[in-house]
C-alpha cells in the first residue's frame, strides 16, 4: 500500500492543476473540481506505485497524465462536468510533467 502522504500530494497536485485548467478553461466550479480530484488521486496513484514497478519512472509518469484526463473525459460525458478535448490533452501533458520533475525536485530537496 502507498503512503497517505503520497496519496495527498497526488491530490494536491491533481486539484491545483485541475483548477488551473478544468476550472478556467472549461468553466467548471471549484468544488466539482475538488470532487473530481479525490477518485482521481486514488487511481493515479495506484496505477503509478504498479506501473514504477515495472517500468520506468517516466512512463509510469505519461500512464498516470492519461489516467488522470480519461477519468476527466469519463465525467465529462456527464452533464454534471464540462470537458474539451484540448483541455484534456493539456491536462494530461501538464500531470505527466508534474509526475516527472516533482519526484526529481523532491529527491534533490532531501539530500
Amino acid at each position: 500500500m502507498f503512503p497517505k502522504r503520497h496519496l495527498l500530494g497526488q491530490f494536491l497536485l491533481l486539484t491545483i492543476l485541475g483548477l488551473l485548467l478544468l476550472s478556467l478553461f472549461d468553466s467548471n466550479p471549484w468544488w466539482k473540481v475538488v470532487l473530481y480530484a479525490l477518485p482521481t488521486a486514488l487511481i493515479t496513484t495506484y496505477l503509478g506505485e504498479a506501473a514504477r514497478q515495472a517500468m520506468s519512472p517516466a512512463f509510469a509518469a505519461v500512464l498516470q497524465g492519461i489516467a488522470a484526463a480519461l477519468t476527466a473525459y469519463l465525467i465529462g460525458l456527464t452533464p454534471l462536468f464540462r470537458t474539451t478535448f484540448g483541455t484534456l490533452v493539456g491536462f494530461a501533458l501538464l500531470v505527466s510533467a508534474a509526475e516527472i520533475v516533482l519526484p526529481r525536485r523532491l529527491k534533490q530537496e532531501r539530500r
